[in-house]
């Protein structure tokens, strides 16, 4: 059955670093996740490690979702991937490609490679769905990591 590709970008005002190192924890996804994705556990190591698996349980719009996926490449700090080994989708690539724009800025970029359930009836009755339920999921993720980067420092 088709794959399906999601992609985005947002401009952090952090160093690449700084962006990368967020985002290899798992337990950041608390942070971005929006209000309709409820994490409940988070079982992973705290930085990404290739190789290693971890798994999520959450529910969205009061559906339980149990996601076990596995880092599939970790290069600091440009490249951070991950890939689904059982969830909602029958297959699930997430990469997020990071790029220095200065030595204070960041872009990042989210690409999505998916295949939707229920074979080619999924396909037909979700192409258009699921590519909005990925919009705006990482529209939400997007606004709260900026959110996240230009807090005020604590003092």
């Amino acid at each position: 059955m088709k794959f399906c590709t999601y992609k985005k970008s947002v401009i952090l005002a952090a160093p690449i670093r700084s962006v990368f190192a967020f985002h290899e924890n798992p337990e950041n996804l608390r942070r971005i996740s929006p209000p309709s994705l409820r994490v409940k556990t988070i079982v992973a190591a705290p930085t990404a490690v290739c190789g290693e698996p971890f798994e999520i349980t959450a529910t969205q719009y009061g559906l339980p979702i149990r996601w076990t996926g596995r880092w599939e490449t970790v290069e600091a700090p440009t490249l951070l991937v991950d890939i689904a080994l059982a969830g909602p989708f029958p297959y699930f690539r997430h990469a997020h490609h990071f790029e220095a724009l200065t030595s204070t800025t960041t872009q990042m970029t989210d690409h999505v490679d998916y295949r939707l359930p229920f074979g080619w009836l999924g396909w037909l009755a979700g192409a258009t769905g699921g590519w909005i339920a990925l919009a705006l999921m990482f529209r939400a993720r997007h606004r709260a990591t900026r959110a996240y980067f230009e807090k005020p420092l604590e003092q």
